[in-house]
């Protein structure tokens, strides 16, 4: 095995990016191609044809005009122009040496082939839309744990240890000729792009393939050094830059990244600095919503990456997130506290819906109509779970539920907070291995549960002075023990999803 990975082999195409960037160590499978030159004729195909006949002796313009298929014409108008041109003699029945030199240019530049190399990814297996005359080595300078440093200054000696990503394509996928011409006309779109964009200044030569003459037998793994940042325009967390510095992203490579990173912790906790959400002062608050969004998105792939699993809960739980940071960057008027307490209650109801749906209640257990309104049968119901978080305090409150509101929500879960946790607990009875029978009381602390749910029954109804009942004001203190609170709570369960 090699000292870093499994290649040993680093190449760099591309500058590093201005401002905030971190380096990854992307796996290729690189292969060694030979191609025609393509140069500029000097010879059309009608004069090459013309002239390659006088030199094999095939002087008659009417046998010229039947083996070329050309019109008498248009064959003696070819012969003028190669006696103008001095490619003839002037009967036209010989080439002259500047003539049969421009002929052996021409066959040269056909048989001339071109060494160059293309990249296969050796995470998908697709080809990489990019092509290369030479290969740019570096070298690590050191050793930091598992990754090289790499020097990219070497006057300031400014150095970078980039996050180094194994090869998952062991068996190498073919690689066929139509995926290398697709991969070429992207390419080449790629570049008539840049072209039209930036002109030719700092272009490298463009590459131009007729074809491929001959293909190493066998490639080699290399890592190509990519940079990637924020996403400062798309809706992703992250964007790559193109590591050839032909356009400004990879676009074949920002699809890729986000699956890769959901799998890789290491690599997703690279990749976290990159984002903050600090809203600038020339931003729009479109612009600063959406950076909140994207930095959500991470947190939630670092803290949360189980709601990965449960797409609803990861919905309600990122849009949390983002009341939370709203928050914290001083966004605290009186609406915006209120809607945290209702972020906070959506994300627990939902996580009910998810335990009532888990874990249904069995229908046999459910009281029959006359026997539904008592306070105390709901009082011996729910002692009847022995579910260790519901203590006195919590069986007293869901006591004076509606038992028929809670019956529904055990089939349709749609009810108040209140009411869908007395129906999830009652998922107990049927089965054995339900959460709430494993967590403690001490870690779901339902007594605050219950109080969010009263505070956001208050922030349902208009309050006045003619009401005469007293309003507890959300502060901003209250509404991040909530947050804290909801979060922490619906992190309990996720060794269930």
């Amino acid at each position: 095995m090699a000292a870093f990975g499994e290649s040993g082999t680093y190449f760099k195409f591309g500058e590093k990016p201005h401002g905030k960037a971190s380096a990854v160590l992307w796996p290729v499978w690189v292969h060694r191609v030979l191609y025609p030159e393509v140069t500029r004729a000097r010879l059309n195909v009608f004069q090459r044809a013309v002239l390659g006949l006088i030199r094999a002796k095939v002087v008659r313009v009417e046998v010229i005009a039947e083996l070329t298929n050309l019109h008498e014409d248009l064959i003696r108008l070819i012969l003028a122009q190669s006696i103008s041109n001095g490619w003839l003699v002037a009967n036209a029945d010989t080439v002259t040496s500047q003539g049969l030199r421009v002929l052996q240019e021409e066959e040269d530049a056909n048989a001339n082939l071109k060494s160059g190399y293309i990249f296969q990814d050796a995470l998908s297996g697709e080809l990489w839309p990019r092509f290369e005359a030479q290969l740019c080595d570096i070298v690590p300078s050191e050793a930091r744990g598992r990754f090289p440093t790499f020097v990219l200054n070497r006057k300031t000696g400014r150095s970078t240890t980039p996050f180094l990503l194994e090869p998952s394509q062991r068996v190498l996928p073919a690689c066929n000729a139509a995926s290398l011409m697709k991969a070429y006309r992207n390419y080449r779109g790629d570049y008539r792009a840049t072209l039209q964009l930036y002109g030719k200044a700092d272009l490298p030569e463009q590459i131009k393939l007729q074809g491929l003459e001959r293909q190493d037998a066998q490639p080699r793994l290399a890592h190509v050094l990519v940079w990637i940042t924020a996403d400062l325009d798309g809706g992703q967390p992250w964007s790559v830059r193109d590591p050839f510095d032909l356009r400004d992203q990879a676009w074949w490579m920002n699809s890729r990244l986000l699956p890769v990173v959901k799998e890789n912790k290491a690599l997703l906790k690279h990749l976290s600095g990159l984002i903050d959400a600090p809203r600038g002062k020339d931003q729009t608050v479109e612009e600063w919503l959406s950076d909140l969004q994207k930095q959500t998105d991470l947190r939630v792939l670092v803290e949360f990456p189980w709601a990965e699993r449960q797409p609803d809960i990861k919905r309600y739980l990122s849009a949390l997130l983002s009341r939370q940071e709203k928050l914290a960057q001083g966004d605290t008027a009186e609406n915006e506290l209120e809607a945290a307490l209702t972020e906070c209650q959506k994300l627990l109801e939902v996580l009910m819906q998810w335990l009532i749906s888990t874990f249904p209640v069995e229908p046999a257990l459910m009281p029959r109509g006359e026997q539904r309104s008592a306070y105390h049968l709901n009082r011996k119901i729910l002692m009847s779970f022995q579910i260790p978080a519901f203590n006195a305090e919590v069986v007293g409150q869901l006591s004076r539920q509606k038992l028929d509101q809670v019956i529904m929500a055990c089939s349709s879960p749609s009810s108040s907070l209140k009411a869908l946790l007395f129906a999830a607990g009652w998922g107990v009875c049927s089965h054995g291995h339900h959460p709430l029978k494993t967590l403690t009381e001490e870690q779901l602390q339902l007594e605050q549960l219950l109080e969010l749910a009263t505070l956001r029954n208050q922030g349902s109804h208009a309050h006045s002075k003619f009401t005469g009942k007293k309003v507890t004001p959300v502060t901003l203190p209250m509404a991040q023990q909530h947050i804290q609170y909801a979060l922490g709570f619906t992190d309990r369960f996720k060794e269930w999803m």
